[in-house]
């Protein structure tokens, strides 16, 4: 017993000592600390030093004198001359419609699906594999199923002109008048389904005597959505709301894959992107993304503070 007293006692006395317990080495914080390395060096270089390095490339020129013209050409483009909107303008705008498109109304769809299939519709595995199967497939794949969909030649345009509804094939992707509306579209048939996953899980864990009760008082589906279900899952759908405001400047659909930013398609992220694929001006492409920054980090902390206020504290 003795024995035993004093073994642990000198064991607390080695904290930087590696001994065995049980059969596995404890007491060295080597094995930690090599575990965390690795993540510690990704934000090193691909966080601390890129937003490090935006910031002075921002006021550079290519002569590595300083200047302000990055900005100056980033809000000139953005609000246009000659009454013509800029090429940043144009981005902005589509940027916003696919914000639009995806913060209200897939995002909102999404609840309203998962509610569905929450409630075990009939069908309702298969609806969830269909809803989500665009998830389970690459980008790249996805887009070139719904570019052959409404190809020139495709099946959707071959069925339009063939009922009559059309009297000329048209390039929907390669038009200025199309191109933009079909990319969103596409965004809806893909991010359909991305977010329900949350919600779904979300609504898992409601405590299934609180709705036997509700439905012993005799409440609707409605009812039982609008007064039980979104107050209990209304920490998740906050911070689902608030994540997707936080890059609402970044939103953009398949744009590379469909259009490569043709058409008038452009969004702010892909500009920053052809920028710096195409060897462009890294100074106004970080000047860019500073202001996007200077934008989305005010408007993110605020909506958090109002999803707070307004989101119920719900435990169970």
């Amino acid at each position: 017993m003795m024995f035993s007293k004093l073994q642990t006692a000198l064991k607390k006395k080695k904290t930087g000592a590696i001994r065995i317990e049980n059969g596995i080495k404890v007491g060295s914080p080597i094995f930690a600390w090599l575990l965390i390395l690795p993540a510690f060096i990704t934000w090193l270089v691909f966080w601390l030093y890129v937003n490090f390095d935006s910031i002075i490339l921002s006021f550079q020129k290519s002569n590595g004198d300083w200047t302000l013209q990055h900005y100056q050409w980033v809000i000139q483009n953005l609000v246009g001359t000659n009454g013509e909107d800029g090429m940043l303008g144009i981005a902005l705008k589509n940027t916003l419609t696919y914000f639009f498109v995806n913060y209200f109304i897939v995002q909102t769809f999404n609840v309203v699906l998962a509610y569905f299939l929450y409630k075990k519709i009939k069908g309702y595995k298969f609806f969830r594999f269909f809803l989500y199967l665009p998830n389970l497939l690459a980008g790249a794949t996805l887009a070139t199923i719904y570019k052959q969909l409404i190809a020139y030649n495709g099946p959707i345009i071959d069925m339009l002109y063939n009922w009559g509804w059309i009297t000329e094939r048209y390039q929907l992707l390669y038009s200025d008048r199309y191109a933009m509306t079909l990319s969103v579209v596409y965004s809806l048939w893909v991010c359909v389904g991305a977010n329900m996953i949350y919600s779904l899980g979300a609504m898992a864990r409601v405590p299934q005597e609180v709705l036997e009760a509700a439905q012993l008082d005799g409440v609707t589906p409605w009812q039982e959505f609008v007064h039980l279900i979104l107050p209990l899952i209304s920490g998740t759908l906050s911070t689902l709301y608030v994540l997707g405001l936080a890059g609402f400047l970044n939103a953009g659909g398949a744009t590379l894959f469909l259009t490569n930013g043709n058409y008038n398609t452009q969004t702010l992220s892909f500009w920053i992107f052809w920028q710096i694929y195409t060897g462009g001006s890294t100074g106004t492409s970080s000047a860019l993304g500073i202001m996007m920054t200077l934008v989305m980090l005010p408007v993110t902390y605020f909506v958090k503070w109002v999803a707070a206020k307004i989101s119920p504290e719900v435990t169970y």
